[in-house]
């Protein structure tokens, strides 16, 4: 798998001709952005846009040229397989030399919160069924058919609707309702319904009852809508990947995804992204402060912050690397600030014992939820009523689930040893134990080892 090393915008949009204020040091991780309005985030989205794109037209890349910086405006990606690829207003189409980023326009792998009313909302009257037609159609036109290179829309007639069914109701069906049951919603799809005339219907089931029209936009509040259209994006996004070999740029971008969706859904997507898109590059774009607080400790990432820089003749981006406190840790013993590096230690000691103490009381859960599938097994009712004893178990199946692994063993004993002897009494100003490089160098060290096991 091909990863991006680098990303430069140089005068592309909000961005100028400033390295430090257009450029982004990747190393192949995944990437955290926090921007607040106006700050560039759209702009960095955008940059994504047209990497997916074989053809970039002329009128599309001056519309995306800095208006107060019009020469030499470009975009540039560093790859990690040492190609560099540019695109300005000379080089608009991929190259020979790009196989492994002309694969993005078939995945698209570019998500926003938009991507998602295709699926969720009706443009026509309340009263009509949602037909998601168009919206297979458009998506799925670059899917391959075959060995030979052949495409979806390059199909006609029949064989264009046989091979649209096949690739929806075989490759993609179950697929969707996976990702719906990791949402953990209650509801799943029972059927689409696809004709030749241009219909595809969604049938769904909900708390284990049909719902007998295809109006589904109407009966699922906006969280369950998130839920849905994310999952039957992240389906098609996966099966294509799969279908394109190793040798690709496989990137997951997102933009906004949050803003329809509850906490409870919020933490169901990390988990997501954390399970089914752990070989993928993701980059994962939010304007929720907040939030993006949450996702730089669930998450390995290089995180950012984009603020509006508008000290000089006009606005720019001004970016910011944001660190975790381990990061912050290490930042401030290569700077000989040992008191600093002590207290983010310290803090950073706090947040592993949290997870400990969490996975501790997942183990005691698992018990409890043990029991009671025993006490229902050697119930004389288990053979009698299947329904109240299926939805028991599907109860029982998401208690599971929503525990921690504990499997993971986390030894918090050296830790404790050093948050007595240096962290504490360093960030508590007690000036009688004095604070020796060597024993922050051994706390780094441990620590270090820590959080790679969880």
């Amino acid at each position: 798998m091909i990863k991006i090393d680098k990303i430069q915008l140089h005068n592309f949009r909000f961005f100028i001709d400033e390295e430090e204020h257009n450029s982004f040091e990747l190393d192949g991780q995944n990437m955290l952005v926090y921007g607040e309005n106006g700050s560039g985030k759209s702009s960095l989205y955008k940059a994504f846009e047209l990497l997916a794109k074989p053809i970039v037209s002329d009128e599309e890349f001056e519309k995306s040229v800095n208006i107060f910086k019009q020469d030499d405006s470009y975009l540039e990606f560093e790859f990690d397989n040492n190609e560099t690829l540019r695109i300005d207003s000379d080089h608009l189409s991929l190259e020979d030399d790009y196989p492994f980023v002309e694969k993005l326009s078939i995945t698209k792998p570019i998500l926003d919160y938009k991507h998602l009313l295709n699926v969720s909302y009706s443009q026509n009257s309340q009263r009509e069924e949602k037909n998601l037609f168009a919206f297979f159609k458009k998506i799925l036109e670059e899917y391959p058919i075959g060995e030979n290179e052949k495409k979806l829309k390059d199909l006609e007639d029949e064989e264009h609707f046989e091979h649209f069914e096949r690739i929806i109701q075989e490759e993609l069906f179950d697929d969707i309702n996976l990702f719906l049951e990791k949402f953990q919603q209650n509801f799943k799809i029972t059927s689409i319904s696809l004709s030749v005339f241009g219909k595809a219907y969604l049938q769904i089931e909900y708390f284990n009852k049909d719902i007998s029209d295809y109006r589904f936009h109407l009966f699922l509040n906006e969280a369950r809508l998130s839920a849905l259209a994310i999952s039957v994006y992240f389906a098609i996004i996966k099966k294509q990947f799969t279908l394109l070999g190793e040798n690709s740029l496989k990137v997951l971008v997102l933009d906004d995804l949050l803003i329809s969706l509850d906490m409870n859904n919020r933490l169901n997507l990390i988990d997501i992204l954390k399970s089914e898109f752990s070989d993928f590059q993701i980059f994962f774009f939010t304007h929720d402060k907040g939030f993006f607080e949450i996702l730089k400790e669930k998450m390995s990432w290089k995180s950012y912050e984009l603020y509006v820089d508008n000290e000089g003749e006009f606005e720019k981006p001004y970016i910011k690397k944001s660190l975790n406190y381990f990061e912050s840790a290490k930042k401030h013993f290569d700077e000989y600030d040992y008191p600093a590096c002590a207290n983010y230690l310290r803090k950073e000691v706090e947040r592993l014992k949290k997870i400990k103490e969490k996975q501790e009381m997942s183990i005691n859960q698992d018990e409890k939820i043990f029991k009671k599938i025993k006490k229902m097994l050697l119930s004389p009712d288990f053979m009698s009523d299947s329904d109240r004893v299926k939805s028991k178990l599907i109860g029982f199946k998401k208690g599971l689930e929503e525990q921690s692994d504990s499997n993971v063993e986390i030894d918090l004993k050296d830790i404790k040893s050093i948050t007595d002897r240096i962290l504490n009494p360093q960030s508590h100003d007690d000036t009688s134990k004095p604070l020796y490089k060597k024993e922050l160098e051994e706390a780094i060290e441990i620590i270090g080892r820590v959080r790679e096991n969880i």
